[in-house]
């Protein structure tokens, strides 16, 4: 043990072997100061706080009564502990002291405050002049006034990176994706935005205060910069974003004048809003089967319903184009499908809602076609916080007619109307958001991918599959997942796996009860049960799995044990 001269330690003060006290410190009364720690010039120790072995505590630091220290804790310079939390110097509250704990390993960084009453996890670390008011998680990285937690720490110090494991010493911290789940006790949520938002939660906010300085909420800066990123994401020479996924397609379908008398191919297997864009704009959507394989546009089916299409075309109808859905974020057969379109004069229209970020042969989803349209709805691969979409092409003139259509049919300025067009433009608030999740977008698609192989190895590893049929994967294809779903033997079957799931706190979804030929809003079609029975057979039998980025090994294992 070591005490300056200078130092001042009272009595009833236990200090341990080979601790150093140096220049003018103070360790008041009832304190203890375990072993091996290093005691820096002009600290405080105030009476009955208790400090660990092999703790640092850097010069200028103050550690008040009501503090307790676990082992090497490390208290950077000028760092404070405050213990009543609403000081009065005319009022005394010493009565109301706060506890305040910093577990085992630590670190607080330079100039910090821990505001009384908090918990600092064990191996967290607090940046620099942060200002702790609430509990930190076990190996947290919080930074800030007041602090967030904006990653994750090994024990060797290190930052973890995004594959939770620490590029120094290789530790794997998968485990820590479990401490942020938000869905309550033993939850697991199907869509984890929580978990995403913690990782990049300062971009955001440092993107939404530059809109905030500027003001330009609509049509700012960020929508230029975030078109010309996902221009270059998706490989086209043109990307507008919009309103939302639907706006995308109604636009799509304007640009090349669809309208009343024509008829577009698509899918009855899909969310409303394909066959809604359709419709609104007057024209009919002419369903197609789909493949059991894949749940997308059968390729065969469709050129079946072409031909006969225009062998018989409906009174008054022309075929005018053909909306493929790559759906759960699988491509379609995009050489089969526009091959077909070539061969009858129809334009292609890519609903690529679920399946920005996936590919085809090489190729990124959104840019398979003649035109590619996709969400931002908050659930996507990549969703914003709010309503958004986007369009892709490589054609000038119709990017120049979507300019157009998105801003109610503007020529040189918006006094100028020049076609019907909407109000379809995407707020800057929003391209903000998109711009900082794009940021960490391509690493997120390789997570989903990996924790739907995960789940395809394990669910093939029970007997018998454990009675479900997995999605299949194709050579050529790279899904983006944005569901992970699954064919029960029957509707019964489905009803007792969801039951299963649920009472085990596991959420589910089936994507899509009743196809489209069989809504209400399309009964004027004429379609009736069995036209088209692929698509009903599996209405009857999906259901869907959590799936997400921060999806943990332990979390799928306890999903696949209750199936």
């Amino acid at each position: 043990m070591f005490i300056h001269e200078t130092a001042v330690v009272d009595e009833q003060v236990e200090i341990g072997a080979d601790t150093k006290i140096w220049h003018f410190s103070h360790i008041l009364k009832n304190s203890i100061v375990g072993k091996g720690c290093s005691i820096g010039q002009n600290v405080v120790v105030g009476p009955d706080v208790k400090v660990g072995d092999n703790c640092k505590i850097q010069n200028n630091v103050s550690v008040y009564k009501g503090v307790t220290l676990e082992d090497d804790v490390f208290c950077g310079p000028s760092m404070v502990f405050t213990n009543v939390f609403n000081p009065r110097s005319a009022i005394r509250r010493m009565d109301e002291i706060r506890p305040t704990l910093v577990k085992k390993g630590a670190s607080l960084g330079a100039n910090c405050t821990i505001v009384c009453g908090v918990t600092i996890g064990k191996y967290a670390f607090v940046g620099a002049g942060a200002v702790v008011t609430k509990d930190v998680l076990d190996q947290a990285l919080v930074v800030g006034n007041p602090a967030r937690q904006t990653g994750w720490m090994c024990e060797c110090g290190e930052k973890i990176n995004d594959d939770m494991v620490c590029s120094v010493c290789g530790k794997d911290y998968q485990w820590l994706n479990d401490v942020n789940d938000n869905s309550g006790d033993d939850g697991i949520v199907f869509v984890d935005l929580a978990a995403q938002q913690k990782k990049i939660l300062p971009d955001i906010e440092a993107n939404i205060r530059a809109v905030l300085q500027h003001g330009k909420y609509i049509m700012g800066p960020e929508v230029k910069e975030l078109e010309t990123r996902l221009a270059e994401f998706v490989g086209v020479k043109h990307a507008l974003t919009c309103s939302s996924g639907t706006d995308a397609l109604i636009m799509a379908l304007m640009a090349y004048g669809v309208g009343p008398g024509d008829a577009v191919f698509t899918t009855p297997f899909t969310f409303i809003a394909t066959a809604e864009a359709i419709r609104i704009l007057g024209a009919v959507p002419a369903f197609v089967d789909i493949d059991p394989g894949t749940f997308n546009m059968s390729v065969e089916k469709l050129e079946t319903a072409v031909l006969e299409f225009k062998k018989d075309y409906p009174s008054g109808l022309t075929p005018r184009a053909i909306i493929p859905v790559d759906l759960f974020g699988l491509p379609c057969d995009y050489d089969g499908i526009n091959k077909i379109a070539r061969d009858n004069d129809l334009v292609v229209i890519e609903d690529a809602a679920q399946s920005l970020g996936a590919e085809y042969k090489g190729r990124s989803a959104g840019g398979l076609a003649d035109i590619g349209c996709t969400s931002f709805f908050p659930a996507k691969p990549l969703g914003c916080y709010g309503d958004g979409g986007a369009i892709f092409t490589d054609l000038d003139e119709i990017a120049e007619k979507l300019n157009s259509v998105r801003v109610h049919g503007k020529g040189s300025d918006k006094y100028d109307n020049v076609r019907l067009g909407i109000n379809g433009r995407l707020d800057t608030l929003q391209a903000a958001i998109l711009l900082a999740k794009m940021t960490i977008f391509p690493r997120e698609v390789q997570k989903r991918r990996d924790a739907a192989q995960r789940y395809t190895r394990v669910i093939e590893g029970l007997q018998g599959g454990g009675g479900v049929v997995v999605p299949g994967v194709f050579d050529g294809y790279k899904s983006v997942w944005a569901q992970y779903s699954l064919l029960a033997k029957d509707g019964e079957m489905r009803s007792r796996i969801q039951e299963r799931l649920k009472e085990n706190g596991i959420p589910t979804a089936i994507y899509y009860p009743t196809p489209l030929h069989l809504q209400t809003a399309y009964q004027d079609l004429g379609y009736k049960k069995g036209d088209f029975p692929v698509s009903e057979d599996c209405a009857g039998r999906i259901f869907s799995l959590p799936m997400h980025p921060y999806l943990t090994k332990k979390e799928q294992q306890r999903i696949v044990t209750a199936i």
